[in-house]
């Protein structure tokens, strides 16, 4: 009995190290939107519109020219109504618009690079993407900065 608890915890050490390995780069497609949409994230967190407009375009432009079908055909247009958002709570809609086809993409296609995490605010019943594990919510800024939890890991 003693031996199966040695080999099962062999096992499990094996797999757990073989999984922290097998972590991949970000596909080349996502790896061009994630810095626009993390800033845009931040400066919602930070209750600000500073910069949304021009990452919303600096997201668009990548998408755009992906031309196989990979993104959503929805995203362009969540994107548009991002940049033209006038105030935080049209831009916070947008983006949890935004948010929610990225992390259908990263399920869709495994992505699993243990650098990107998705939390989850159930006050504002929305979730984004993030690099940090220290949650920093979009949905309600410096009202409720750290409500939210790592839901998963992409």
């Amino acid at each position: 009995m003693k031996r199966s608890y040695a080999l099962f915890a062999i096992i499990w050490i094996v797999a757990a190290w073989t999984s922290v390995i097998m972590a991949e780069p970000l596909l080349p497609a996502l790896d061009s939107v994630m810095p626009p949409y993390l800033a845009i994230g931040k400066a919602l967190a930070d209750d600000s519109l500073k910069g949304v407009a021009s990452q919303a375009a600096a997201m668009k432009s990548p998408i755009e020219r992906e031309k196989s079908g990979f993104f959503p055909k929805e995203l362009p247009a969540d994107l548009d109504r991002l940049a033209k958002a006038t105030d935080l709570d049209a831009a916070r809609l947008a983006y949890k618009d935004v948010s929610d086809r990225l992390i259908a993409l990263f399920r869709d296609h495994h992505v699993q690079t243990g650098h990107y995490f998705v939390c989850t605010c159930p006050m504002a019943q929305a979730s984004w993407i993030q690099t940090d594990k220290e949650i920093k919510n979009p949905f309600y800024g410096s009202a409720m900065l750290l409500c939210g939890d790592v839901t998963e890991t992409f």
